[in-house]
């Protein structure tokens, strides 16, 4: 059992790169919407475009904005004797987060259980890992979920055994699944209803899913080449 309290966030350095993103993303988008106040003349049809550019950007801002506050407040805490923590558990319509406290005795923790999550969106694949508890009682709660190519994680493996030993039970692994949620913003389900994949389809789907990941990386990478050549 552990004598201290163990906490979990995500990088603070991350977290304040995420910042000045925003607000620049901010600041791009009121510098569009302002041009055609700055420039005399009649610019109807360049003033919608820049409106409609500029809150494009807006709205990504604001989007990103959602992300910063959802890692800053996520925090998962172990004691010898209880689990304290703040995770993200879905989101509006809007994409703006949902949080959900959890305060649990680890003598109350059933199970600890992972698994590797595939989802497919616009004929691209996308992988991602998930950590979930099980109590006493029979309910799951889902913890967080990291996404393969998030710039910005948490230590799932170090969690998953600081919680067990703890509870004094193994981590599980629960294979590979499809799921259908887009685990925005770290979210990981508490309905693990899922059939795991057999290992010939899990390992095509992984496959998949990470040559989407070098095909994402590929093309950003040739578009910074190509910029850098025409400057």
């Amino acid at each position: 059992m552990q004598s201290v309290t163990r906490t979990w966030t995500y990088g603070l350095g991350v977290r304040i790169f995420i910042g000045c993103v925003v607000a620049i993303m901010f600041a791009f988008a009121a510098f569009l919407i302002s041009i055609p106040f700055l420039i005399p003349g009649n610019l109807t049809g360049v003033a919608w475009l820049l409106d409609v550019c500029g809150l494009a950007v807006a709205g990504f801002g604001c989007f990103m904005l959602f992300g910063l506050i959802a890692f800053s407040r996520t925090q998962i805490s172990l004691s010898a004797t209880g689990l304290d923590a703040t995770v993200t558990t879905g989101h509006t319509r809007l994409l703006v987060p949902r949080f959900r406290t959890i305060v649990l005795p680890v003598a109350e923790i059933r199970s600890v259980e992972r698994r590797d999550e595939i989802t497919r969106m616009l004929g691209l694949s996308t992988q991602r890992e998930s950590l979930s508890i099980v109590t006493a009682a029979g309910e799951r709660i889902g913890l967080f979920s990291n996404t393969t190519m998030a710039v910005n994680k948490l230590p799932l493996a170090e969690i998953a055994s600081a919680i067990a030993a703890a509870a004094g039970v193994p981590v599980t692994d629960d294979g590979t699944v499809l799921v259908k949620g887009a685990g925005l913003y770290g979210d990981a389900s508490s309905s693990w209803t899922e059939t795991p994949l057999d290992p010939v389809s899990a390992a095509k789907a992984k496959n998949t899913a990470t040559l989407t990941l070098q095909i994402l990386v590929g093309a950003m990478m040739l578009i910074a080449v190509l910029r850098a050549c025409t400057h």
